[in-house]
Order: structure tokens, then C-alpha cells, then sequence
């Protein structure tokens, strides 16, 4: 089931028992994050559990967003220069039972996520990988539990001992290899209208001051339909003109030059008599 704005608008809102304002969109058969905006980042967490997530992307700005769980999915990666612009407040990740098995992928979420304080990766291929918990610690400093356990000092002086040893180094070098293969796999050219992100055509195809217009559209927006409308033409690399009424400065620009417009219409008229 596609992740639309009447989906969100519609699911569940509550307050979890942490006390966090939490957006819940488990066992809904989500393939991909999109439309998210359309929250006005009002939530400190939110619940993809049990879906069909392939990829950890896509993410509008949501500053407030610290506790995101996406448990039970098919996740194999994770864009961390997504993740780092616009959700860098995660404190929480919890991605047990998905299908990360690189750990390039780990070196994504550290450089993602420099507040993350607990992940779980439980249940995914990568877990298996030799030194892979030492390897995480030391990638992500930051964090102070791992796959449900609590990390110990001793922990973090055996996972500094390993990134300064012989080992690895080694492990390094593989990792980066990895890392190397995964982009040259997985390179991502836009086309307008054929697949790409939201994000990617407003990074692509506008000017500055069309994407501060196009910011401004979606806060002013008054309804999730709008949001979205704005969204799919954006993603089309199409400038969402029909919305600049959305801001009172154009608004009042238009009206200002249509007044100018008349006001020298009239004067012509005067000048002919």
C-alpha cells in the first residue's frame, strides 16, 4: 500500500509510553517513505513496523523526529546523506529483522545519525559478520546499547584495540571495498517523471529562490492533499505555480503588479485624450 498523505492523515496518533508523540503505520504493506511532510514534523517517533521498506530514505526535514522503528522490513540500505540532512536528531533505530549485511552499512548510519544512542540490528545478515558488534561500537561512538545490550567500557577499549590493529585494517579495507562495489551497483540518475525522489528533483531542478517558494508552499499548505499535490509536482521537476498564492509575499507581489498594471493602463488612456 502506497504511503499517501490520506494514509498518514488517517492512521494512528498517540502517545507511547515514553511519553513521545508517535505516528503509527505498522503492517500497512508500506514499499517506500514518501509524503511524510505532510506531518509538519509533529511527531517524535514513528513506527514502520511489519511493512515492505527496501531502503531507509527519503525523509523530509523532521528535527523533531528522535525514535524512528522499522522493524520487520526488507531494508538493505540506508542513504545517509538523507538521513544526516534531515533527520539528524534519531537518538533511537530499531531495524531487527530486515536484510543489512554489509557493514558499509553501519559506516552510513554513523555518519548519518551523530546522536544515535541506541540501535538494534538484530536479526539481519550483517550481525553474523566477524567483529561485527566491535566494529559497530567503534564506528558509531555515540551509541550506548547494541542489539538490546547495554555497551561496557571494556567493550569500547577491546573495539578502539581492534581499529588500530593489524585485523583491522584489514576489516577496513574490506568494508570500503564493499562500500566501493555498493555505489558503483547502485548509482541514481533523476528523470522527471520516471522514478526518482521528491528530494532528488527539488535538489535537481530548481533555483534557490524556487525552493525556498516551494518550502514556503508546504508550510502555508491547509490540507495533506495539497502537500501531496505540491510533492508529486515537484517530483515531476515541474514548479508548483498554481500554489504561489500559498504565499503572502507573491500573493501580494501579484496583486501590487496588477495594480502597477492598471495604474498605467489608465494613465495611457489619459495620455490619448
Amino acid at each position: 500500500m502506497r504511503l499517501s498523505a490520506e494514509l498518514i492523515g488517517s492512521s494512528e496518533q498517540r502517545t507511547n509510553p515514553l511519553g513521545e508523540r508517535e505516528l503509527v503505520l505498522r503492517g500497512l504493506a508500506i514499499p517506500s517513505i514518501e509524503h511524510l511532510a505532510v506531518t509538519q514534523d509533529a511527531f517524535d517517533a514513528i513506527d514502520f513496523t511489519d511493512n515492505r521498506l527496501q531502503r531507509l530514505d527519503n525523509f523530509p526535514r523532521l528535527q523533531r523526529l528522535a525514535s524512528l522503528n522499522c522493524m520487520g522490513n526488507s531494508i538493505t540500505s540506508i542513504d545517509a546523506d538523507n538521513i544526516r540532512k534531515n533527520v539528524a536528531n534519531l537518538t533511537y533505530i530499531n531495524l531487527c529483522n530486515n536484510n543489512i549485511s554489509a557493514l558499509h552499512e553501519v559506516v552510513n548510519l554513523g555518519q548519518a545519525c551523530e546522536k544515535l544512542q541506541v540501535l538494534s540490528l538484530h536479526g539481519n545478515p550483517v550481525t553474523r559478520r566477524q567483529h561485527y558488534r566491535l566494529y559497530t561500537i567503534n564506528q558509531i561512538p555515540s551509541l550506548k546499547t547494541l542489539d538490546y545490550i547495554k555497551i561496557s567500557k571494556s567493550e569500547r577499549q577491546r573495539a578502539e584495540r581492534l581499529a588500530k590493529s593489524a585485523a583491522g585494517a584489514a576489516l577496513e579495507s574490506d568494508v570500503q571495498g564493499e562500500a566501493r562495489e555498493a555505489a558503483k551497483n547502485g548509482v541514481k540518475t533523476f528523470v522527471p517523471g520516471e522514478g526518482g525522489s521528491a528530494e532528488e528533483s527539488f535538489v535537481t531542478n530548481f533555483t534557490q529562490e524556487q525552493k525556498d517558494q516551494i518550502r514556503q508552499m508546504v508550510a502555508n499548505a491547509d490540507s495533506a492533499t495539497q502537500i501531496e499535490e505540491i510533492e508529486q509536482s515537484v517530483k515531476r521537476g515541474v514548479f508548483p505555480e498554481s500554489f504561489l498564492n500559498l504565499i503572502p509575499e507573491e500573493e501580494s507581489k501579484k496583486r501590487s503588479s496588477e495594480d502597477d498594471g492598471g495604474s498605467k493602463k489608465k494613465k495611457k488612456k489619459k495620455s490619448k485624450h
